[in-house]
């Protein structure tokens, strides 16, 4: 009869992520990952045979649970031109410690290359994975003239997919910040900045929209 899971395997799993996310691949232990999740090494090892698997595991939970909730709210924050452009702006005035923290997924990358040929892959997507969700901003911004029209929007979501990962390696080693300032600055120059204040999501929107339906006398047509 199989053994019943003596943990939770959500929390062993954002622990595992928060752990590599902090010390790196090379620089966490099998008895890191003891202590910092509070699972012993038999039941870790019931699951995850080895301190890879629990790697790519972590790479996994951070995909679903980091870079998909970054997405998610760039694509929700309107206008599109707008939400891209506080996207790169908040990112350069996140508090140090954030930013000296990076990526985990820029950080596995820097860290292992090519070596592991799935986690180079697991990596790449999420890398075109943000790319697609910055082109639809982008191109949704420039159907509203937010973009000016010159512009391609799939190279300058690439550009901006470097630009990021070029933030998140150049904060790990404390450049200045008003450098990174500068080359976030220069890579939005083709967006409009949006006059008032800063955009509600596209949850709010809807429903303060459905709120003024509702007060809005109905209209008799013929």
């Amino acid at each position: 009869m199989p053994r019943t899971r003596e943990y939770d395997e959500a929390e062993l799993l954002n622990r595992t992520m928060e752990t590599f996310w902090s010390q790196g691949y090379d620089g966490t232990s099998v008895d890191d990952l003891v202590a910092r999740t509070g699972v012993n090494r038999a039941s870790l090892y019931s699951v995850y045979p080895d301190k890879r698997t629990l790697f790519v595991a972590g790479i996994k939970h951070y995909l679903e649970f980091v870079v998909e909730d970054n997405i998610r709210r760039l694509r929700e924050a309107e206008p599109p031109g707008e939400a891209v452009r506080q996207f790169f702006l908040k990112l350069v005035d996140a508090p140090i410690d954030r930013l000296r923290r990076g990526c985990l997924l820029t950080n596995s990358a820097t860290e292992l290359g090519r070596q592991d040929a799935e986690v180079a892959a697991l990596v790449r997507g999420a890398f075109r994975r943000m790319e697609r969700a910055l082109c639809d901003c982008l191109l949704e911004a420039q159907k509203t003239g937010q973009l000016a029209a010159g512009v391609r929007p799939k190279t300058l979501a690439r550009l901006l997919i470097t630009v990021l990962q070029g933030i998140r390696v150049m904060s790990r080693v404390g450049v200045d910040r008003e450098m990174m300032r500068d080359a976030v600055t220069g890579a939005l120059s083709g967006i409009a900045a949006a006059a008032g204040p800063e955009p509600a999501t596209g949850r709010e929107r809807r429903r303060k929209t459905g709120i003024a339906a509702k007060r809005a006398p109905a209209t008799r047509s013929g």
